[in-house]
């Protein structure tokens, strides 16, 4: 009677020990829920500004949110070009994998917003048209966190409009990078 107390005492200070260090170690990991960051690609849709929150019950999970501006422009031997122009806002989820400061992120999100199109011919013909359109991304990158609050993160996504009428035509693909800072 007297070994078998002795075990389940024992069993019961190891399994609170690795509970605590366990505890430990998530804080340690992920010691900052919030961050703003400055995004080129995938979700901003070119350059955008970023809030994400971790979860508080698994802050492996995160949600994040965006404004966005993007700016493309092209010509046809002087004779014709096209600028666009847009306005959009993100709203996307992401899973952390990984112990320490360096993570893989995996994540999803849409992005929506007005696209203003201007087409010039050299003949003196222009055109103006604003249209709506969204498209849904994917997360595939790395991710880092210094103890100081710096973030870094950099990857590839995954984009598709799903070939809707506001969507985008067809499936691209697209690589992102930002910097930002959480506390």
């Amino acid at each position: 009677m007297n070994k078998t107390k002795t075990f389940i005492i024992a069993a019961m200070l190891t399994l609170a020990s690795l509970a605590q260090a366990q505890t430990v170690t998530n804080v340690e990991d992920n010691p900052k829920r919030q961050s703003v960051f400055l995004e080129w690609g995938c979700g901003s849709n070119g350059i955008g500004l970023n809030y994400e929150q971790r979860l508080k019950k698994d802050p492996r999970w995160g949600w994040r949110a965006g404004l966005s501006w993007g700016y493309s422009e092209s010509s046809w031997f002087s004779l014709m070009s096209t600028s666009e122009r847009a306005y959009t806002g993100s709203l996307g989820m992401n899973y952390l994998l990984g112990k320490g400061r360096s993570k893989l992120e995996l994540g999803a999100g849409v992005n929506a917003g007005l696209y203003n199109s201007h087409l010039k011919v050299e003949s003196g013909y222009k055109a103006k048209e604003n249209s709506f359109g969204y498209y849904a991304y994917g997360n595939i990158g790395y991710r880092y966190q210094a103890k100081s609050g710096f973030q870094f993160r950099a990857g590839w996504s995954p984009i598709t409009g799903f070939g809707t009428k506001h969507g985008l035509n067809s499936d691209a693909a697209s690589f992102y990078i930002s910097f930002g800072w959480a506390f």
